[in-house]
């Protein structure tokens, strides 16, 4: 007795897109002169790293720049995070100061001992 089991997998030949992140909703009110410098100096630094080439996420005064690979039997996913400096503008009235997205009024002004 041959028995012949013959099984069918689809394979998908179409172009993956490359996503781009959402800008944060917090940069959504910087002027667009701002905002595509924000977005080009961080493509910039994760492209500086050929380990992590891409910018994968933005959140508040935070990005994450990695990458992705597929060799058809595992998917591998690394990155890495970065803090955006202090003073950084992140929304209408708002500044990045500690990896957080403030009002500019609560930053602070002096800096203190200790």
């Amino acid at each position: 007795l041959f028995v012949v089991i013959v099984t069918f997998a689809h394979l998908s030949c179409e172009v993956q897109s490359e996503s781009i992140p959402v800008i944060y909703e917090e940069f959504k009110d910087l002027p667009p002169e701002c905002k595509i410098k924000l977005e080009n100096e961080m493509k910039q630094r994760c492209n500086e790293d050929s380990y992590h080439p891409h910018l994968l996420e933005v959140s508040e005064c935070k990005f994450k720049c990695g990458d992705k690979n597929n060799n058809g039997k595992t998917i591998l996913t690394h990155s890495q995070s970065f803090t955006l400096k202090d003073g950084t503008p992140c929304g209408k009235n708002k500044i990045c100061i500690d990896g957080q997205c403030i009002p500019r009024c609560s930053m602070p002004f002096v800096k203190l001992r200790g």
